[in-house]
This record gives C-alpha cells, sequence and structure tokens, in this order.
C-alpha cells in the first residue's frame, strides 16, 4: 500500500537528492531555494553567505538582477539579515510591514506585501558562516510557520557543508 508523503518530507527527499547529484554548488544553492519556492510556495528564498562581517546574497529563487544583489548587503547585526548571523537564532518576522528591524534592502517587495519573513542561520563547524531566508504570505493563525522553520532549519543544517565550500571557492579566486 502506498502511503501519502507530507510536503515536508517530499521536499527533504528533493534537495537530499540534489545535494547527492549536482556537484556545482552554486547550482545546488539555487535549486534548493527552488524546490522550497516550488514545493512550499515559500517566496523570494535566498542563501546569503558571509564575507569577512557582511553577508552577501549568492543565490535566490527568482534570479535577483545585479541592482538588488548589490543591494541586498548585510553587515553583521544590520536587519533580520545581520541579527540572525550575530546570534546564530532563528528569527521569525509575523509581518514585515511591523517590524522597523526588517530593511527590504533588495526592494523586491511593494510597501503595502503582507508577507512574513524567516531567517535561518547556515552554521558550520559550529559557525555561522550565512543565512536562509524565505518570505511567506502572511497566516493568520502562524501554524504553518513554526512548521516552515523547522523545516528551514533542517534545510540549513543540511546544505551548509555545501555553503561553506561554495564560500571557500569564492574566496580562493578573489585572492
Amino acid at each position: 500500500m502506498k502511503e501519502q508523503v507530507s510536503k515536508e518530507m517530499a521536499v527533504l527527499k528533493a534537495i537530499s537528492i540534489a545535494l547527492v547529484k549536482e556537484r556545482n554548488v552554486q547550482r545546488l544553492l539555487n535549486e534548493v531555494i527552488e524546490i522550497l519556492d516550488r514545493e512550499m510556495g515559500m517566496l523570494r528564498g535566498t542563501i546569503a553567505l558571509l564575507e569577512g562581517d557582511e553577508l552577501k546574497i549568492e543565490a535566490s529563487a527568482h534570479m535577483l538582477n545585479a541592482e538588488e544583489r548589490a543591494l541586498g548587503r548585510y553587515h553583521i547585526g544590520e536587519g533580520i539579515t545581520g541579527l540572525v548571523a550575530k546570534t546564530g537564532k532563528s528569527q521569525v518576522v509575523m509581518d514585515v510591514r511591523k517590524d522597523r528591524r526588517f530593511l527590504n534592502r533588495t526592494k523586491s517587495r511593494g510597501k503595502n506585501d503582507a508577507l512574513s519573513f524567516i531567517c535561518v542561520p547556515l552554521l558550520h563547524l559550529g559557525q555561522t558562516i550565512g543565512t536562509l531566508s524565505v518570505d511567506r504570505k502572511i497566516d493568520k493563525d502562524h501554524k504553518s510557520l513554526e512548521s516552515d522553520l523547522a523545516l528551514l532549519e533542517v534545510v540549513a543544517n543540511i546544505t551548509a557543508d555545501a555553503a561553506a565550500i561554495y564560500r571557500d571557492e569564492c574566496a580562493e579566486r578573489q585572492a
């Protein structure tokens, strides 16, 4: 008898397959974000990696243009993304319109967009190396945000090694 697989398990399966098959780390990180977008309806997912004391967007679901990427930089402690990088602790913003810490640096959201924002740390060898973040349409009872947060924390954990490899490759190219 075939059992129904939850959406979350299907996402984890798809991401684990991508981790095994994809050798180009930049494509892998983009694929992870695309899976979250396609399968879970998570909007504007991004992976930002630390470069010195600044986070820089390296992967996004709807490929940001050069201007949006350039705007999407955060110093440690700055905004929600920078706070997550500083503390190594996940953050959930119930409504981005009502939280002054949310900076909307990329300008990819409208002023009146009713969105929640989830940002989790990418941890490698006990150190924060970046963040994984997504937008969600506001859910009145916030129950889906709790399960989304748990899923994103698992996804961040299983993709952190690949993200660290990519970050180190980028640093080597710049040296």
